[in-house]
């Protein structure tokens, strides 16, 4: 069965997490046995792990110490991993996986070509009888490559004569055998001469779009189209779903990995799914839909509804002024019932800020990206270094997020925090300090109501905190008497296209 074909910046990176990955042993006295490294990382490497073992032996990157039968790595293998000799690296995975990478124009190369590049593919063979000749073959106009005329002896039974030679690319007389008449050439008047048609206009160069580059497919099932937006772990693009016809949103966590040692990935990978398949458990109206995932891919990914923009953009187009109230109050309540929901059923985000608040065609707010700080979070068991999703998301956790040891207090009431300094942002534009002004004293339209509501959603201590969604809830109605807001347990809904 053939190998399948892959990019070459695949194969790079993964024999060079494999000369992480050795390095890292080392460095904590791990086995780095043949047979303990093969089972280790040969799950996650898109090929056999024996073809990335024989590239690094080949070209010395890694050496097998004959007493312990322990892998190491060589100077040129050490300078790969500090970043260097990344040209020679690549050149050298072009030469020896050759058969299993995709070229440029997506098709396999094989390693077989001729030694010439600028001679054409060879054409496909064909089996002739000894003496059957092939028929003369009119040549295209122009070749952009042509192939040097080659004069080829096939030997013929002693009982037929061996023709002359055929002069196949150049404008020569053919002669032709004696006992073939040939009779004279008709002449040929030439062409009466016809006028020179006027030039076309040229249409400007910025009216002619440039080419589209091919659509990636993904597992033969969804097309991954331009990039719409990046974070600190992975990049999101548009896609579509082939059977369906349908937009989606790709997200590809390949960046991910920069955090983490190779032998770490599978810990991370598993968090990861768990988390997906957690969200995508929850169907409310507020929680965007988890549609699809494959964390075992070479680059992970996962599949998620197509929403239009973050608040974090509305935001930004405030100029540092907020949002409008109405539009503030219509998202606040919708990010509340989506985190009651969630809450229900035991998920909790503790990553809330605006760049995780999406919207649909009608403004509603769609909360998405649950439980993604806990697929890179401090594990001392697992050797995982505590690392935070993204600087921009600190102002928005709890005090209790921010331990080094995540507190075992940190809960629902973690992602009523994050609620109250959202809430606050879309009300003012700003971010609250200890000692800052409430909503309704920076912004007079903000209603008073929420003055209160803001502060106790927002105090360190979670003892004096709302503990949950629905507290802060029957505070809120209490607050709004006259049903402004509709009833408690109301979801408000926009129906009209933004």
């Amino acid at each position: 069965m053939p190998k399948p074909a892959i990019h070459r910046d695949t194969v790079c990176g993964e024999a060079l997490f494999i000369l992480q990955s050795l390095r890292e042993n080392g460095r904590l006295g791990r086995s780095n046995k043949l047979a303990d490294v093969k089972a280790s990382l040969e799950p996650s490497v898109s090929l056999e792990f024996d073809s990335y073992y024989l590239f690094l032996r080949k070209y010395l990157y890694i050496a097998l110490d004959p007493r312990e039968a322990q892998l190491r790595l060589t100077e040129p293998g050490e300078r790969v991993v500090d970043g260097e000799l990344q040209e020679k690296f690549s050149l050298e995975v072009d030469e020896f996986f050759a058969e299993q990478l995709l070229g440029d124009d997506d098709s396999v190369v094989t390693g077989e070509e001729e030694d010439d590049p600028s001679m054409p593919p060879p054409p496909p063979d064909i089996l002739l009888e000894e003496n059957e000749m092939l028929p003369p073959v009119e040549q295209p106009p122009a070749l952009p490559r042509a192939r040097a005329s080659v004069a080829l002896e096939v030997p013929l039974p002693p009982s037929v004569p061996v023709p002359p030679p055929v002069a196949s690319m150049r404008n020569e007389a053919v002669p032709l055998p004696p006992a073939v008449p040939v009779p004279p050439a008709a002449p040929v008047a030439p062409p009466a001469p016809m006028p020179a048609p006027a030039p076309a206009p040229v249409p400007p160069l910025a009216t002619s779009p440039a080419p589209k580059a091919a659509a990636e497919v993904l597992d033969q099932r969804y097309q991954k189209l331009e990039a719409i937006g990046s974070g600190p772990l992975g990049t999101a693009y548009k896609g579509r779903f082939n059977a369906l016809g349908l937009d989606i949103c790709v997200k590809e966590l390949k960046d991910i990995f920069g955090y983490f040692s190779f032998l770490q990935r599978g810990e991370v990978l598993k968090r990861l799914k768990k988390e997906l398949c957690a969200q995508a458990q929850v169907r409310h109206p507020g929680i965007i839909q988890v549609l699809d995932q494959n964390a075992e891919a070479a680059r992970p990914y996962y599949v998620l509804e197509l929403l239009h923009g973050s608040l974090k953009d509305k935001l930004e187009e405030g100029g540092g002024r907020g949002v409008p109230v109405p539009f503030a109050m219509r998202c606040f309540l919708q990010l509340a019932y989506a985190l009651r929901a969630a809450h229900a059923v035991g998920l909790t985000h503790h990553n809330l800020k605006p760049e995780n608040v999406l919207f649909d065609l009608y403004g509603n707010a769609k909360l998405g990206d649950f439980g993604l700080s806990r697929v890179v979070e401090q594990d001392a068991s697992k050797g995982l270094p505590q690392v935070f999703v993204g600087a921009g998301g600190m102002a928005y956790l709890a005090p209790e997020l921010l331990q080094p040891q995540r507190a075992k207090d940190a809960g629902p009431a973690s992602d009523v925090y994050g609620l109250g300094i959202i809430l606050y942002e879309m009300l003012t534009g700003q971010i609250p300090g200890r000692r800052s002004p409430l909503p309704s004293e920076v912004n007079p339209e903000a209603p008073a109501g929420l003055d209160a509501i803001f502060d106790k959603m927002t105090h360190d201590r979670v003892d004096q905190r709302y503990p949950d969604i629905d507290t802060m809830l029957e505070d809120f109605y209490k607050s709004f008497t006259e049903a402004q807001f509709l009833a408690r347990g109301d979801l408000i809904l926009s129906s009209e296209p933004q």
